[in-house]
């Protein structure tokens, strides 16, 4: 497992939960602006772990909206 990992701009990820996000933008201090692919659901997603499957999933998430 890594902890805090450094994610691509422009790839997707499949979170360990369930659905798949691309990485719109680094913002800072290990905040990544995701997207889910499939509804566009858009947020900040703070502290992801990333398992040794590719697989991610991050602490919490803030500023949730539609794209």
């Amino acid at each position: 497992m890594i902890r805090y990992a450094d994610l691509e701009v422009g790839k997707e990820y499949r979170n360990k939960g369930g659905g798949t996000f691309r990485c719109v933008n680094y913002s800072y201090d290990n905040i990544y602006i995701m997207r889910n692919v499939l509804s566009g659901w858009t947020f900040y997603a703070h502290n992801i772990t990333m398992y040794p499957n590719g697989s991610i999933e991050w602490d919490y998430s803030t500023d949730g909206h539609f794209e």
